[in-house]
């Protein structure tokens, strides 16, 4: 059977390369007219930049600040892109690709996958979130048929979402070594380091142990032996 592959679609993707450039042209042809609007209030700040800018309305002025719309969308249409998870779906296994990060899981090690909101979750044999990353259009059929005529466990929901607790500092069920990394692991959801936070959690899953978040708020169980 051929491979399925998983995330943004062709057409997701031709309106981002499309639109988002559209956008920021869009937007550059506004902006002086938006400037002259924000000179007219009583005060607004960064009034020295506005001036200059309410003046390119017209001929190579207003071309330019379009162009720089334009090139400011495309790039923010290609990071977009690169940056989207990829799922390939095959017999064999997965392969992920974000950005330049390329991840392989072995089907003989995939015990679980489900969706929890807008994340694609992969449960390996000890119940370790192997994969736990953000899928554009994760809710969509063709991610539950994919995995399905690949012939993978797809389950409707968490198998141990009963096991998990709410983490607060120094719990005395946990071994310190584990609050230790779920304090630093806060702090890098605080701080929105979604790369740091990712870390730390594989860390504490080599200690036994796993997590999800709801919000910045992170829930643990321990991993279930098979």
């Amino acid at each position: 059977m051929a491979d399925d592959e998983l995330g943004l679609t062709r057409g997701d993707r031709a309106l981002l390369l499309v639109g988002l450039p559209v956008a920021g042209g869009l937007a550059g042809w506004g902006l002086p007219s938006a400037a002259r609007w924000l000179l007219s209030l009583p005060w607004v700040p960064f009034a020295g930049p506005l001036r200059l800018v309410r003046h390119l309305d017209a001929g190579w002025g207003l071309l330019a600040v379009v162009a720089v719309g334009v090139l400011l969308g495309a790039g923010l249409a290609f990071v977009a892109v690169h940056e989207a998870l990829r799922v390939t779906v095959g017999d064999g296994g997965l392969t992920l690709v974000c950005g330049e990060t390329r991840r392989t899981v072995e089907r003989r090690d995939v015990d679980a996958v489900f969706v929890d909101g807008r994340l694609l979750v992969v449960l390996d044999r000890q119940s370790r979130q192997v994969v736990r990353d953000r899928l554009d259009n994760a809710g969509s059929p063709r991610v539950e048929r994919a995995f399905r005529e690949h012939g993978y466990p797809w389950v409707a929901r968490d198998p141990y979402a009963q096991l998990y607790r709410r983490w607060v500092p120094d719990l005395p069920d946990l071994p310190a070594a584990v609050n230790a990394v779920l304090a630093a692991r806060g702090k890098a959801l605080e701080n929105k380091s979604g790369t740091d936070a990712d870390e730390l959690r594989d860390e504490v899953q080599k200690l036994g142990y796993t997590v999800r978040d709801v919000g910045i708020v992170q829930h643990w169980r321990p991993l279930v032996k098979s």
